[in-house]
C-alpha cells in the first residue's frame, strides 16, 4: 500500500494524495513549469475562466490513473509506476500546449509530439532519474506505442486517465456542461479481459456511461476546443512564430529536439516567457510583435470567409479537401494583394473535427490502436460498436476559414471564392 505524505485540494476530486517521491517530482522545474502553461492555450479568450494549467491537470491524471489501477487490481509496484507516468505525462508540452507541437513540425520538418519530448526529458534529466531510480525504464515503457499492457492503456487509450480528467476539468473551468459524463460509473465498470493479450474493457453495465463519454468528448471539441475564436487566436500565435523565425527573432535551433541545448531552452519557456521572448527581440513596427501584442490585448483577426465544406458542390469540396498547407501562402498573398492588406495578416485555416472515439474497430486496428471493447453479461468481449445503438459513420465536420483584419473582412468575403475556386 502506497503511503501518502501530503494531500492537495482539487476542485474536481476533493483531495489528491501524494507519496514522498511524487512530492519530489512536483518540485522539479519541469513539473513546476506546467503551472505557467495553460491547459487550453488561448481558450480563455472566449471562455474567460479557462485559465487552468497543465500542472493541476497532471495532478488530476495521477489521481484518476491511481483509481483505475486500483480498480483493475494492479500490484503496488504497478500502481506506483502508473502514478509516476500519469504525473509526468505532460511535461513535454510547450507554450500554449498543442500549438507548440505544430511549430516544432513546421520549423524543423521533424514529426515531433509532446510525448516525444516527455520521453526525452525523463530519459535525459538527471533530477527526475534520481527520483525514479530503478523505475525509470518502466515509466518510459508506458510511453512506448508498442507497449500492449493494461498499465499503458491507463495512460493512453480510448478511455485513459488523461481524457477522463481533462473533459471534466476543462468543462468545469470553461463553465460549460458539454464535458460532463458518468465518471464514477465508468470507473466502477472498467475491467481487464485476457485474449491474445490483456485489454482494458468496460462491463456491459457501463456501456451507456461510455456512450455519454464519447458524446461529451465530441461536444467539447465542437463547442470549446475548436471554437472559432480559439482557431483565430491559435492561428495568430503560429503566424507570429513563423514570422519571428523568418525575421531571425527566433533561431530554428530553438525548436530542434536534437540540439544539445534543447531541454535547457525548453525549460526556459512557458506561455508568458515565450510571448516576452518575441516582444523583447522584435519591435512595434514588426509583424510578429504586432500579432503577439494583439493577442495579449484580444485584438483578434476576424472571419472574412467561412464555409462548411460539406455544403459545397463536389468540385469546390474537392478543391478544399485536397488543398495542402504548402499552398496556403500563395493564396494568402493573392487575397492580401486584392484587398490591400499585408499578407502576414491573412490566414487560411482548415478545421477538421472528428471524434476518434467513434472510430470503427477496423480503423482502430489499422492505426495500431485498441478499439473500445465491452464485455457482455457472460464475460465475452465485443467490439463496442456491436453493442452500441449509436453510430457515427459520417464524414468529419470540416470548415474552411479565412482570417483577416476587421477593416478588410467585407472585401475578403467578396473576392474569396473567385481566388479559391
Amino acid at each position: 500500500m502506497l503511503e501518502m505524505k501530503k494531500f492537495v485540494r482539487d476542485p474536481i476530486y476533493g483531495f489528491i494524495g501524494l507519496t514522498q517521491s511524487e512530492i519530489k517530482l512536483l518540485d522539479t522545474p519541469f513539473l513546476q513549469r506546467l503551472r505557467r502553461i495553460k491547459q487550453l492555450g488561448n481558450t480563455h479568450l472566449v471562455y474567460p475562466s479557462a485559465c487552468h494549467s497543465r500542472f493541476e491537470h497532471s495532478l488530476g491524471v495521477l489521481h484518476v490513473a491511481s483509481r483505475m489501477a486500483q480498480k483493475l487490481g494492479l500490484s503496488d509496484n504497478q500502481i506506483r509506476i502508473v502514478r509516476y507516468a500519469a504525473l509526468l505525462h505532460d511535461i513535454g508540452h510547450g507554450p500554449l500546449s498543442h500549438n507548440f507541437e505544430d511549430l516544432l513540425k513546421s520549423s524543423t520538418g521533424q514529426k515531433v509530439s509532446h510525448e516525444d519530448i516527455t520521453r526525452k526529458i525523463i530519459a535525459d534529466d538527471t533530477a527526475i532519474g534520481k527520483i525514479l531510480k530503478q523505475d525509470k525504464q518502466n515509466v518510459l515503457d508506458l510511453f512506448d506505442e508498442e507497449n500492449e499492457s493494461v498499465s499503458k492503456e491507463i495512460i493512453s487509450s480510448y478511455f485513459d486517465a488523461d481524457k477522463l480528467d481533462y473533459l471534466r476539468r476543462d468543462s468545469y473551468h470553461a463553465g460549460v456542461t458539454y464535458g460532463v459524463f458518468d465518471f464514477e460509473r465508468i470507473l466502477h465498470t472498467i475491467n481487464v479481459t485476457e485474449n491474445d493479450r490483456s485489454y482494458l474493457t468496460i462491463l456491459w453495465k457501463g456501456k451507456y456511461a461510455v456512450e455519454n463519454y464519447r458524446l461529451a468528448r465530441y461536444l467539447m471539441h465542437v463547442q470549446v476546443y475548436q471554437h472559432h475564436v480559439r482557431a483565430i487566436s491559435d492561428s495568430m500565435f503560429r503566424r507570429a512564430v513563423q514570422i519571428a523565425i523568418r525575421e531571425g527573432t527566433l533561431d530554428t535551433d530553438f525548436f530542434d529536439i536534437e540540439d544539445e541545448h534543447f531541454l535547457e531552452n525548453y525549460l526556459s519557456i512557458d506561455d508568458i516567457r515565450f510571448f516576452d521572448r518575441i516582444l523583447s527581440r522584435s519591435g512595434p513596427e514588426k509583424n510578429d510583435y504586432k500579432l503577439i501584442n494583439n493577442l495579449e490585448n484580444r485584438n483578434l483577426l476576424k472571419r472574412g470567409y467561412e464555409v462548411n465544406v460539406k455544403k459545397l458542390d463536389l468540385s469546390k469540396k474537392r478543391k478544399i479537401i485536397t488543398m495542402k498547407p504548402s499552398q496556403f501562402g500563395e493564396i494568402e498573398e493573392k487575397l492580401a494583394g486584392e484587398v490591400g492588406c499585408d499578407k502576414d495578416f491573412v490566414i487560411l485555416y482548415k478545421q477538421e473535427i472528428e471524434n476518434t472515439l467513434y472510430r470503427s474497430s477496423y480503423a482502430s486496428f489499422k492505426a495500431n490502436e485498441t478499439p473500445l471493447i465491452v464485455e457482455d453479461e457472460y464475460g465475452i468481449p465485443h467490439d463496442f460498436d456491436e453493442e452500441s445503438s449509436i453510430h457515427s459513420d459520417q464524414e468529419p465536420l470540416l470548415k474552411f476559414y479565412i482570417f483577416c483584419p476587421d477593416e478588410v473582412k467585407d472585401k475578403i468575403r467578396t473576392v474569396a471564392e473567385d481566388i479559391l475556386f
